[in-house]
């Protein structure tokens, strides 16, 4: 029954990242990290407007045994908060997309660069998970206040003693990607980047969006306080950091022709990365093959971090 259990785990954990069309916050966690025996610790993340962001940090640590995983699952304990040794460590901060938490993908893949020695922090939007409480309308696309809170979440990580303040890269899908190219670019401190399913901006992207079957009579809203001169277009042709751009090849809501007009305007060091037939995301996005994804981006991360 154990290895049943997890077997169905390992399945949940990399085919099942939520997706959705706009914004779909869901309060509740499938799990918490002891039920898979990583480490982590809570930050003390307080937005300027007062919101506290639920956020974790797990250190690097060594992978635990298929048996210890397994003992994990079954009697879920935290364990105690222990560094491999005194160094200050590479961080990459994943973010997460429109919907559902951060109890998702982002375990999968905390859980493989923990173990190749980098620190990982994950947090929750506003109104997200266990951040606090925010009213929002599921039809917007975005809320400006998101950038406030990614903007917390790495002043409060570029603190910690166990973090390298001058390697941190930021790491996010769909939303989630244009608002980490939008936070790293009012952070000079952001060393690199890698983003999924990135659209242009909001004046290129709505037209598919809105033209989707599934959205013919919803009112989809755009926030009109979000910058501009934040869309990954208008940002690319100043963005230095060195990034690595993976599109679905079937994605039909950020299709490849958007990841390749930014990567003819980014002027650093740049990376793309079509993967066959894959769509825009969950169970046949990108990460379908997690394998193969972990290894593409784990390669560029350990040469640009």
């Amino acid at each position: 029954m154990t290895k049943r259990i997890t077997a169905g785990l390992a399945i949940l954990l990399l085919f099942c990242s939520a997706t959705a069309i706009a914004i779909k916050p869901d309060r509740k966690y499938r799990f918490y990290p002891e039920h898979l025996g990583l480490i982590y610790r809570d930050l003390d993340v307080t937005t300027p407007d007062k919101l506290r962001i639920k956020t974790w940090l797990y250190p690097a640590q060594d992978s635990l045994s298929s048996k210890e995983k397994e003992q994990a699952w079954e009697n879920p304990t935290k364990r105690t908060y222990k560094l491999l040794d005194k160094r200050k460590r590479p961080t990459i901060i994943i973010c997460n997309g429109d919907a559902a938490n951060m109890s998702w993908m982002q375990y999968a893949l905390a859980g493989s660069y923990i173990a190749n020695g980098y620190n990982v922090v994950t947090f929750d939007w506003r109104g997200f998970g266990e951040s606090y409480e925010w009213k929002m309308n599921e039809d917007y696309m975005v809320y400006t206040e998101f950038l406030t809170d990614y903007k917390s979440v790495i002043e409060m990580v570029k603190k910690q003693p166990e973090v390298d303040p001058t390697r941190i890269a930021l790491m996010g899908w769909s939303t989630g990607a244009y608002l980490s190219m939008a936070a790293a670019s009012l952070d000079s401190d952001i060393k690199c980047f890698v983003r999924q399913a990135l659209m242009t901006s909001f004046d290129e992207v709505m037209p598919i969006i809105r033209a989707l079957p599934k959205n013919k009579n919803r009112q989809l809203i755009v926030p009109a306080d979000y910058p501009k001169e934040l869309n990954p277009i208008m940002l690319a042709p100043r963005f230095k950091r060195p990034t690595l751009l993976i599109v679905g090849e079937k994605d039909e809501r950020t299709p490849v022709a958007m990841s390749k007009s930014i990567l003819a305007m980014l002027p650093g060091e740049k990376e793309i990365w079509i993967v066959p037939k894959a769509e825009h995301g969950g169970a046949n996005g990108p990460m379908q093959n997690f394998e193969v994804y972990n290894k593409k981006v784990l390669e560029f991360l350990n040469k640009y971090l």
